[in-house]
């Protein structure tokens, strides 16, 4: 449908529009007499974008204006300061709690509870037409208060104003008595603190008698307990391999000992081995020829058994060497790990006291300085809100006049009826032009007949005269 199409549509329709219209005309206007006429006036408040250090004290730029804007613009709305307000304006005069009690009884039930009281409740009452606007690159919060007297806004928006700068200055002076009063008790501590210390680290160098531990003695002790650890471990594989031979050699006859591998070191074992050797043969030869009751097969089997015992005893013998080498590097390995950690925990000891002796003296130290730029900082310290200009009572309402309502009321009255008029034309299917035509049967058109001109047939008067 075309620009021309809707305007055909809304000439055929016109009496939908102007219902419509007129409808829109009389809600705007009714809306206009109904809604009360608010006025808002607006105080601006500069809040300082420096901070200072609480330990040092120094004044540092704040990196986050808008946070702070916000905690600030947070206090400005919060149920204290507006509690002030109440408190304020209700010693002024110009309100009366008890004219709010009916109110107040039909909107939460009269219900005196925690949290749920008349005073509150008004509180309550005044956030709700508070506006609050921050500002970061000017830094201020600008206070706003809606009312239907214009007075009232402005008294309203001063003494939340005035309400906000008592409670941040109050703040303030609180944490400043805390602190300058806990500063003395604090150097006071301190002092102690630090003799304290002092008494212990002499305490200490008495009872061990040490002087201060270097480092090149702990290292020491560190170096050698690693080289008896290290030959612990050597020991213990060679421990390891002496019991296995000891174990193999006692699980095989004695006749094997002619052929049992013996290491390089057993040097009394391989002699033994290489005599039984040469004496193995001579037996088996005397046994095989004169039999096991000869003299000297008696003796030459006495000798082989005694070859074949001291190689097993020698095995065994080198076996319990080699684990009682293992047992005295174990107790050294012991005795010197206990004197390292001992002379670690001494050495840690002495430290962490000497440490404790210069934190104290350091925070003694830096808690003086800071008693003093305290004491000196109070005595010119400035205000870090103040008042830029004070909210005054608007001339002009911030809600819409009743003509500008009634004409907004028209016009969608009128965007309303043009739609109805669509609607209503798209739903009958009316057909008034050739487009529509050949839109509908989609066919194109031959000829356009105009409709005939149909003339009324008058009747004439003729005066007829009764016979």
């Amino acid at each position: 449908m075309g620009v021309f199409d809707l305007f055909s549509v809304l000439k055929f329709r016109k009496l939908i529009l102007i219902w419509a219209t007129a409808v829109g005309l009389g809600v705007g206007v009714l809306l206009g007499v109904v809604l009360p006429t608010k006025y808002l006036s607006a105080a601006k408040v500069q809040v300082d974008s420096l901070q200072r250090n609480e330990l040092t004290g120094l004044i540092e730029p704040r990196v986050r204006v808008g946070e702070y804007l916000g905690q600030q613009a947070a206090i400005a709305s919060s149920r204290t300061v507006a509690i002030e307000v109440i408190d304020q304006l209700s010693k002024d005069g110009f309100i009366v709690l008890s004219d709010f009690e009916e109110l107040w009884r039909n909107e939460t039930g009269g219900e005196s509870v925690v949290g749920n009281d008349l005073h509150l409740w008004a509180a309550d009452r005044l956030l709700r037409d508070l506006s609050v606007t921050s500002n970061e690159i000017e830094s201020t919060l600008e206070l706003g208060f809606r009312a239907e007297d214009p007075s009232q806004a402005a008294r309203v928006a001063n003494a939340f104003a005035s309400a906000y700068m008592s409670t941040v200055l109050d703040k303030k002076q609180r944490q400043s008595a805390r602190r300058a009063a806990s500063f003395s008790d604090e150097t006071q501590e301190l002092a102690d603190g630090v003799a304290d210390a002092q008494n212990d680290l002499a305490a200490f160098r008495e009872k061990t008698g040490v002087l201060p531990l270097g480092q090149y003695k702990t290292e020491s002790a560190e170096v050698e307990l690693s080289a008896v650890t290290e030959r612990l471990a050597q020991a213990r594989a060679d421990n390891a391999e002496e019991q296995s031979l000891l174990r193999r050699a006692e699980a095989l006859p004695k006749s094997a000992m002619i052929s049992f591998p013996l290491p390089f070191e057993a040097t009394s074992a391989r002699e033994s081995q290489e005599r039984l050797i040469a004496v193995a043969p001579v037996v088996a030869r005397l046994a095989e020829r004169y039999g096991p009751k000869y003299p000297d097969y008696i003796e030459a089997a006495q000798e082989k058994a005694t070859l074949e015992n001291d190689i097993l005893r020698a095995v065994r013998e080198r076996a319990e060497l080699a684990a009682g080498r293992v047992a005295a590097l174990e107790a050294q390995a012991a005795r010197l790990k206990s004197e390292f950690m001992d002379m670690q925990q001494t050495r840690q000891a002495y430290d962490l006291l000497e440490d404790k002796v210069s934190a104290s003296q350091d925070t003694y130290n830096l808690v003086t300085t800071r008693t003093l730029q305290e004491t000196l900082q109070s005595r010119v310290d400035s205000i870090d809100v103040f008042l830029l200009s004070r909210a005054t009572p608007p001339s002009d309402p911030v809600t819409l006049s009743i003509w500008l309502v009634a004409l907004i009321g028209a016009f969608a009255g009128a965007a309303l009826g043009a739609a109805v008029a669509v609607f209503v034309e798209l739903y009958e299917g009316r057909i008034r032009s050739m487009e529509t035509v050949r839109q509908s049967f989609r066919t194109q058109i031959v000829a356009e007949i105009a409709p005939a001109a149909l003339g009324r047939k008058r009747k004439h008067f003729k005066l007829r005269l009764a016979s």
